[in-house]
């Protein structure tokens, strides 16, 4: 196992820190936190004020994430791991998280539990997992206590779950879920939504090719707008 971090604490700003992070081999075990505003967490090619995303490579990782304040960056687009289990704890407003778990790498983003923990509002997430090829057995969670929040999450899976919980007013989050996800119960991707808060906007999109996709939504809301779609080949639609 390799683990390279860089901690900055800028002369400018006490509270303007930044984590550079590039990891490679198995068994990592990785805890970042940042405690106040205008935090960020990237990669090693990072200059004081720019981020650039931070590289993670390995089997059977274990990361942990709390960035607690406003106006915090997190940013990956090198996050290849099989059998990794992750929490990312966001507690402020106006942050930004940006994942890629890219399947082009050494791995292929399976077995991978997922938790994402949002309280704050007018953050903005965004999340795509394994691109064109299954991040099979995927387990993602969120959980969301807010208003104004912006979620865009895409993921190519099977034999998955994808669990959001929502709490709040005036979010909006957009999924994509792909991939040739099987025909039976046991190996399809599975969305269950529940979400309580008024003037929401959801944009769901099932489309695994021939396969089984599952969807369920508990609703306590006004003034929302939901969009489903779900294709397995057919006409392409839209709302």
């Amino acid at each position: 196992m390799r683990v390279f971090l860089l901690l900055l604490a800028l002369a400018i700003s006490a509270d303007d820190n930044e984590i550079y992070v590039d990891q490679s081999g198995s068994n990592a075990t990785i805890s970042l936190e940042q405690l106040g505003s205008s935090n960020l967490i990237g990669g090693t090619s990072s200059v004081a004020g720019t981020v650039t995303a931070l590289d993670l490579d390995g089997i059977n990782m274990s990361l942990e994430i709390n960035q607690i304040g406003a106006s915090n960056i997190f940013r990956s687009d090198a996050f290849d791991s099989d059998y990794v289990t992750a929490l990312f704890d966001f507690q402020g407003d106006s942050n930004a998280m940006d994942i890629l778990m890219n399947s082009g790498g050494a791995y292929s983003a399976d077995y991978a539990n997922l938790n994402v923990a949002v309280t704050g509002g007018s953050n903005t997430f965004d999340v795509k997992i394994a691109e064109n090829s299954n991040a099979d057995y995927l387990d993602l969670d969120w959980i969301i206590d807010g208003d104004s929040n912006t979620f865009d999450f895409d993921i190519d899976y099977e034999n998955a779950t994808n669990y959001v919980d929502i709490f709040g007013d005036s979010n909006d989050l957009t999924f994509s879920g792909s991939g040739y996800a099987g025909t039976t119960s046991s190996d399809s991707g599975y969305f269950y939504l529940d979400l309580t808060g008024d003037s929401n906007t959801y944009t769901i999109t099932q489309s695994s090719t021939l396969a089984r996709d599952w969807l369920k939504i508990t609703s306590n809301a006004s003034n929302s707008t939901v969009c489903i779609v779900q294709n397995d080949g057919g006409t392409s639609t839209s709302c």
